[in-house]
């Protein structure tokens, strides 16, 4: 065999280790990751729907040019970011056509002031505390019933969980109802939902979450449930319509600013026979306090309660 020989068996030999390298290795990559199959429609256009083409744009979710957002194109997104912050839209039910959506960032509809309804997708598996914070205008939430770590029971107008094995409120709005088993509301659940004047929580619960009620400025009254040890951080901060707080016998702790700029406080009621620790807590010592038989110079004399000037014992 002479040398040309030896060269272009050579080369064929290289050219077919190289095909067997090359396919070796496409067998062995992982499938591409592909968004749930979904039947083309037309979700918005720019006469029906000029807010969502415009934040679709801008989120690179469809073209520039563009002038639809599909049902394809809406199952392709899969974390909202910051998207809906500010937005003009009065109502999120579109976002159930977000069937690839996994995730719900804190702030991700802030000061949407306009949105009234939004309806959470199936595949959501984290929605982060204080994802629906600051939405004044909001009256209804609902949840996919196919989605399995979230869900909207009883009709209750609020997202639920399941936490250390028992119901958290994730968010509310103006017209939850509270469902029978919650032990907690998670932090910045209700903040900023000025439309809020009252809610009735269960008799009994764990934990109240920091700012969950923050500038809830309707709020007029709460009765915070036996087996919360704590009011956190900011809990009630800024609820300027709030008159009376009745805290419970579990209660330990206020901590700071958990009724700042509650300056409407007319009335607190602490039926614990020794003062709970409330430094910082109050900016405002109008109220009149209500405590237990024979416990009112216990009140007056303590470091932080005597600031409250009017101290009665309960009848």
């Amino acid at each position: 065999m002479n040398y040309k020989n030896i060269i272009i068996v050579g080369l064929v030999a290289f050219a077919i280790f190289a095909l067997c390298f090359i396919a070796i290795d496409y067998v062995g990559r992982p499938d591409e990751e592909k968004g749930p199959e979904v039947e083309l429609a037309v979700i918005a256009d720019e006469k029906s729907n000029p807010e969502l083409i415009d934040i679709a744009r801008k989120q690179g979710w469809i073209g520039a040019d563009d002038t639809q957002f599909t049902t394809v194109q809406a199952a392709s997104v899969k974390s909202l970011g910051t998207a809906f912050q500010g937005c003009r839209l009065s109502q999120l039910d579109d976002l159930q056509h977000f069937v690839g959506l996994e995730e719900i960032h804190e702030g991700s509809f802030s000061h949407a002031t306009n949105l009234k309804s939004i309806t959470i997708p199936a595949a959501v598996t984290t929605i982060d505390y204080g994802a629906l914070a600051d939405l004044p205008a909001l009256q209804q939430i609902s949840v996919d019933t196919a989605n399995t770590h979230y869900d909207s029971r009883e009709g209750c107008n609020a997202i639920v969980c399941t936490w250390k094995g028992s119901l958290m409120i994730v968010a509310g709005c103006q017209s939850t109802v509270v469902p029978k088993g919650v032990k907690y509301i998670a932090p910045q659940a209700f903040a900023g939902c000025t439309g809020l004047s009252s809610l009735q929580l269960p008799e009994k619960m764990d934990e109240i979450g920091a700012r969950a009620f923050a500038g809830c400025t309707a709020l007029q009254a709460i009765d915070i449930p036996q087996g919360i040890r704590f009011v956190e951080d900011s809990t009630f901060m800024g609820c300027s319509a709030l008159t009376t707080v009745s805290l419970p016998k579990s209660i330990e702790r206020l901590r700071k600013d958990s009724f700042s700029g509650c300056n409407a406080l007319t009335t607190i009621k602490c039926p614990r026979k020794y003062p709970p620790i409330i430094e910082k807590a109050f900016d405002s010592y109008k109220a009149t306090v209500y405590v237990p038989k024979d416990m009112q110079n216990k009140y007056y004399a303590d470091r932080f309660w005597k600031d409250f000037p009017r101290v009665e014992e309960m009848q």
